[in-house]
């Protein structure tokens, strides 16, 4: 993994020691505030094999990472865009005035709406609105009753008797 400080390390350890030596590993040399700075003839070309392969695959790693990074920036937001478009479909399923076999919350409205209704007899449920929430519910049972096993487990013996 590439650590920013560790640059002017390997840069000292690359460079060749010389006369020169002792003014090349200062600091300000380092930082590219020394002679080479100051006089312009610095650059690529003057680097040998080893900073130049050391700047360069610093530069690769920094174009990996940022590829990456990119790709799971774009796959997250595909997967968002997803989960927003099942949230709406979530809304408009809410609409308490749907009745319609795909909404899944049908049930669910139903019923809510049947026990605000507060109906005491048979004739204030002749009304089509309460018809039609009569049907719906009485769907909602048949396809709870499909869903439940013909024996459930409350409906089994607690202890078996010894035989």
């Amino acid at each position: 993994m590439w650590q920013p400080g560790l640059a002017p390390l390997l840069l000292r350890a690359a460079r060749p020691r010389s006369a020169g030596a002792a003014a090349a590993a200062s600091p300000l040399v380092a930082r590219g505030q020394g002679r080479a700075a100051s006089s312009g003839s610095g650059g690529w070309s003057n680097l040998s094999f080893t900073q130049k392969m050391i700047y360069s695959s610093a530069l690769l790693n920094v174009c990996v990472i940022g590829f990456v990074w990119l790709k799971r920036q774009l796959k997250m937001s595909e997967k968002e865009a997803k989960e927003m478009e099942a949230s709406k479909s979530f809304e408009a399923d809410m609409d308490m005035g749907s009745w319609s076999e795909s909404n899944q919350f049908r049930c669910f409205f139903a019923a809510q709406r049947y026990h605000m209704l507060g109906t005491a007899s048979a004739e204030e449920e002749k009304s089509p609105e309460v018809q039609k929430m009569l049907e719906v519910m009485a769907q909602c049972r048949e396809e709870l009753y499909r869903k439940l096993p013909i024996e459930t487990p409350a409906m089994r013996p607690l202890h078996t008797p010894p035989q």
